[in-house]
């Protein structure tokens, strides 16, 4: 038996050898070798406590882990981190689309899966300008309108239903209010509002009440309420929201605010109580939506909105991106409500992704290093828990033909530091050369040599999922052998 155990605890120690060795084998069979994923992917120990929670979430299929990425015009459109959120999401499991921001009413580029209409013009303000006080959050932009009687409609595709929704504005006191429907707004050029049929008004289910009980009253059939609800049975529970269908429902047009709104209330849509906190309430459902809409709560002289985050009651990664065009470290930091609202996300991991515009800017590697610090100060002061991981920016030209040295010298002052995990998005292009007209990724650059086309950024993504991925597979790989060394 003693002969035994030493050879199990020999074959323990290899295994626990061949998992930290420094020879990965990289997404496409190709051999990193040296320090391997060590030379673009520093200081992974610092996030075990994401891992955990990821190796848990795999293990248990329970809850949510919530990753939070900030950064720039490379993060707003959300091609480079859609990619991402497909990569874990589809390991992990997809616990809803997170955080949305009304980019049309600003009339500018980002995610297409959430869409909003209004029947009334918005202001914005973003933070890459001057500070203002008009309640600049967690988006980076202040959307802000005096309309007491707007309309606001958020609608997604079938794919990406939700059961919980927050809304984030800038105040401590709920400015808005929301009932359920079924079909969305529609605007035209010229500003005429046309209200579909809505289709439903919501019932919550009191201790007590039937299904025929509550469509007897409601003046509909149990099977329209069935079919409404997707039930296959009559069985309901109290406090459950159960969609009612209105009779006798035709499209309205209406030029003005007031006649929309008129036209809601008198369809006795029942607006859903909200639960509210400081700069937030939220609301959850028992069935899965795909549209809501949002109204003025009571009159004020201005409604500010910061955006919205909507989850499913999956179990998965809940993958949160925020991104603001032209924006530094330093537009984000004046702001202290951005990094009040920040904990709303319960974030688990913070990635940060900045420092393009800091190299237009001709800001040195030590005062961004410097800025670096500063924002994760001000996300741990709020957010104790969370893990911060810094991506380096990819590689750029200045003026389209001249290298940006800037950039690889924040990406070696970064891998230099040992307080946060860096991912060095720079080298793992290949540095400028990458970009160069014959490099790996020459043709996935835009022709300003700065961004780059949707193609390029998903190659972006796919590259941190990957390497991120390993670094957990890693993870997991030593967790097992430590269990069994433990057991012994």
């Amino acid at each position: 038996m003693g002969f035994i155990k030493k050879i199990l605890f020999f074959l323990c120690f290899l295994f626990l050898f061949m998992a930290q060795s420094n020879i990965i084998v990289a997404k496409g069979g190709k051999e990193k070798k040296g320090d391997g994923i060590n030379d673009i992917f520093s200081n992974q120990s610092l996030l075990s406590s994401v891992f955990e929670k990821l190796y848990n979430l795999e293990k248990k299929k329970q809850g949510k882990v919530n990753i939070v990425h900030i950064g720039d015009s490379h993060i707003q459109a959300d091609f480079f981190t859609n990619a991402i959120r497909e990569s874990l999401q589809s390991k992990f499991g997809n616990g809803g689309i997170g955080f949305t921001f009304p980019y049309s009413l600003v009339r500018t580029n980002g995610p297409r899966y959430v869409k909003y209409v209004s029947n009334s013009t918005w202001q914005s303000l973003l933070n890459v300008y001057p500070v203002a006080d008009v309640g600049v959050g967690l988006s980076g932009i202040a959307l802000y309108t005096s309309a007491q009687d707007f309309v606001l409609q958020l609608y997604t595709q079938d794919d990406y239903g939700f059961n919980k929704v927050k809304i984030i504005y800038p105040t401590k006191e709920p400015q808005y209010r929301i009932s359920v429907t079924a079909d969305s707004l529609e605007v035209s050029s010229s500003g005429t509002v046309t209200v579909p049929n809505l289709g439903f008004k919501s019932h919550r289910v009191k201790s007590g009440e039937s299904l025929s009980a509550i469509a007897r009253r409601h003046g509909v059939t149990v099977a329209q309420v069935k079919k409404a609800n997707r039930l296959r049975s009559n069985m309901i529970h109290p406090k459950q929201l159960l969609k009612i269908p209105i009779k006798n429902k035709a499209a309205v047009v209406a030029n003005k605010t007031k006649a929309v709104k008129a036209n809601i209330e008198k369809d006795s849509i029942d607006y859903i109580a909200l639960e509210s906190s400081p700069y937030y309430s939220s609301f959850t459902s028992d069935s899965t939506l795909n549209r809501i809409t949002i109204l003025p709560e009571a009159k004020a002289p201005m409604y500010n909105l910061n955006g919205f985050v909507l989850e499913n009651n999956q179990p998965g990664v809940i993958y949160h991106s925020i991104g603001v065009n032209g924006a530094k470290l330093s537009d984000y930091n004046k702001y202290p409500l951005f990094f009040e609202q920040l904990p709303i996300l319960q974030p688990d991991l913070v990635i940060l992704s900045f420092g393009t515009n800091e190299s237009f800017g001709k800001l040195s590697d030590a005062e961004y290093i410097y800025q670096i610090n500063e924002f994760v100060e001000n996300i741990k002061r709020l957010n104790p828990n969370a893990v911060v991981l810094v991506m380096t920016p990819p590689p750029s030209m200045f003026r389209r033909r001249i290298a940006n040295t800037y950039i690889s010298n924040y990406s070696i002052a970064l891998m230099g530091l040992n307080n946060l995990p860096v991912w060095d998005l720079y080298t793992r292009m290949g540095g400028a050369s990458g970009i160069a007209p014959k490099g790996e990724y020459a043709r996935l650059i835009a022709r300003d040599k700065v961004h780059y086309t949707t193609t390029g950024y998903q190659a972006q993504g796919e590259l941190f999922a990957s390497d991120f991925i390993d670094a957990y597979n890693n993870f997991k790989k030593t967790k097992k052998v430590e269990n069994i060394v433990e057991h012994k």
